[in-house]
């Protein structure tokens, strides 16, 4: 007999408000990363005048080093917590995020900063797991791809864009010791705002019918009748090969998109000749943010493999020109250039590449395996951190960018390697993978 599934009234609903709602708040976190992370950057040297005996290279570990760490730490924990329910974490995160932001206006010297940014770190990596996976089982089937996308890649970069709006104000208003604070400190905004309407959601449909087994529950909130749900165990191992294919090109991703994060501000546009602040907003506002949208609208009908090959293989493509054609081209047709490969970026992998972990694999093991593709995210955001001022000091901004594009190329070929999610029901694909073969409906 073929396993029926449960969830196929639920799955099948309309997009509605309870969709958008979700979705909203599973945003909110990208929010607080990306407007964190770039605010960073932006106020790098502020941060490195406010403290005395420290260099530009230190403040920059202080500042992303701490928080990096702190994802690691949060994405496997919490992804690993998970397996004992989604809803008891979806705050918690929120609420370490809030604090860690929050405190930073009042630290006295770097160990401090360090400290609470590795706090903030922690609810961001928890909530690199939480948020797409909750999202991604509160989804309808035919919708979940453009769901994802707004909540995932959409928001990093309206926070990131926020963020350079929030400087840009209130740069001239505040004393530069202070504004650094402000600014940092009012990335607790958008966790401070979902904090509350998280904890009153539901716990998600897909965890009471593959993990706690609870056809009671799933009655309850969700008017779904299933019986003799039959949870056999998942052995990990036997999705290993999709797992390392999945997190090779989130790593190979975060090493190229962090090093414009990081150091686009300073370094590329120092040698574009383009203020730090205006080069963000152009590139945010006019390259990243619109793409993600497009991105959105096509997730569903293109697909993610599709979607994440084009985008790496444009990001490649775009990156090699820009290092080809440094300095033989004016400052406008450079940042068109970049701007393209961001297009390409946003487009593709920025906002697809967060999907894998949550799509590809059974609602047990769902923790743990967007854990791991976090975790490998993060150690490209470490390798970037780490490498990439090593690489741009001792060979220059050319050579770093045919590196990058390089693994560009690279990640074309992991991403081609994996299944196709899109418009598959989440439900039927655990039913497939697990084999339980006496679920029945009433």
């Amino acid at each position: 007999m073929n396993p029926t599934n449960p969830l196929r009234d639920y799955e099948e609903k309309k997009l509605g408000i309870f969709h958008l709602k979700t979705t909203l708040l599973a945003g909110a976190g990208q929010i607080v990363d990306g407007y964190d992370l770039t605010a960073a950057a932006l106020v790098l040297s502020l941060v490195e005048a406010s403290f005395t005996g420290y260099n530009l290279a230190e403040v920059s570990l202080i500042l992303f080093l701490s928080i990096t760490l702190g994802n690691l730490v949060g994405g496997l924990v919490f992804g690993y917590l998970v397996k004992h329910g989604r809803k008891r974490f979806y705050g918690i995160d929120a609420t370490l995020m809030t604090l860690g932001a929050l405190l930073q206006a009042f630290v006295q010297d770097p160990y401090q900063l360090a400290i609470l940014r590795f706090l903030l770190g922690v609810g961001i990596g928890a909530d690199y797991v939480l948020s797409p996976l909750i999202n991604a089982e509160y989804a309808n089937r035919k919708d979940r791809g453009k769901l994802l996308a707004l909540s995932g890649g959409f928001m990093w970069n309206v926070g990131a864009l926020v963020s350079v709006v929030v400087t840009l104000a209130v740069s001239q208003a505040v004393p530069q010791d202070m504004l650094w604070r402000i600014v940092l400190a009012s990335g607790a905004i958008p966790a401070i705002a979902v904090i509350y309407g998280r904890r009153k959601f539901p716990e998600t449909p897909q965890y009471l019918a593959f993990v706690k087994g609870d056809s009671k529950e799933l009655e309850e909130k969700y008017n779904l009748y299933a019986s003799n749900l039959s949870l056999g165990k998942v052995a990990i191992k036997a999705f290993l090969p999709t797992l390392i294919f999945a997190s090779v090109t989130w790593y190979l991703f975060d090493v190229s998109a962090y090093s414009g994060v990081f150091f686009g501000p300073s370094v590329i546009a120092k040698d574009l000749g383009i203020n730090g602040l205006l080069f963000e907003l152009i590139i945010l506002g006019g390259f990243a943010v619109p793409w993600n949208l497009v991105s959105a609208g096509l997730n569903d009908r293109l697909g993610r493999r599709a979607l994440q090959a084009i985008g790496f293989a444009g990001m490649g493509t775009f990156t090699l020109l820009f290092a080809f054609l440094f300095g033989r081209t004016q400052a406008l047709e450079s940042l068109l250039l970049y701007g393209f490969s961001t297009v390409f970026s946003q487009l593709g992998p920025g906002t697809v590449v967060g999907f894998w972990g949550v799509e590809l694999f059974p609602a047990e093991i769902r923790g743990i395996t967007q854990g791991v593709t976090v975790m490998s995210g993060r150690l490209g955001v470490l390798t970037t951190t780490f490498l990439f001022p090593l690489i741009i000091s001792s060979y220059g901004i050319v050579t770093t960018m045919m590196i990058l594009a390089g693994l560009s190329f690279v990640a074309v070929f992991a991403t081609l390697l994996l299944p196709e999610p899109n418009q598959v029901s989440l439900a039927e694909r655990e039913l497939q993978l697990r084999g339980l073969p006496n679920l029945e409906e009433k």
